[in-house]
């Protein structure tokens, strides 16, 4: 197996050209809910975030909030880890950390990085946010839809207004 950067993909998909001063309207925005998890990160916060709940009633939300004033639509898509794809090698040679119980009164783990390497942390961790995001009260006419698929189920959270 080769491993190397998906930063190093950027390079490819650089154009010279500028950009299009018009771009089109967007109507549906998807949405990474991994590369949310990894990019709030709540010990940086600015917000006062102790737990999973303040997670994501601070974070998570006021950014599926914000996202949702340009676009009608937003589909959020979660990871899955399955332990026998390419990639259960690379996340082992980066780590582990220690298996937390995710509900909404467990505090957050003071190290982020380590609680995201535990591929059953993230996987209850999306399901929890995936129901969060669910509840969220939208504008009339706005749909926020985020699924969740797990190796064995399917968990299917859509708020619709």
């Amino acid at each position: 197996m080769r491993l190397g950067s998906k930063a190093d993909l950027l390079k490819c998909l650089e154009r010279e050209d500028e950009s299009p001063e018009m771009s089109p309207p967007v109507e549906v925005s998807i949405i990474d809910g991994a590369a949310i998890v990894q990019s709030l990160d709540p010990n940086r916060s600015d917000k006062r975030v102790l737990t999973f709940s303040d997670y994501a009633l601070k974070l998570v939300l006021p950014y599926i909030s914000k996202q949702l004033m340009s676009v009608d639509r937003i589909d959020v898509v979660w990871d899955t880890y399955r332990p026998d794809s390419l990639k259960v090698h690379t996340r082992h040679s980066r780590g582990t950390g220690d298996k937390i119980r995710v509900n909404g009164s467990t505090r957050i783990p003071a190290n982020w990085k380590s609680f995201l390497r535990v591929d059953e942390n993230k996987t209850i961790l999306y399901e929890f946010l995936a129901t969060q995001i669910s509840l969220l009260k939208t504008p009339p006419g706005i749909v926020v839809l985020t699924i969740v698929f797990f190796q064995n189920s399917k968990s299917d959270n859509r708020t619709h207004s």
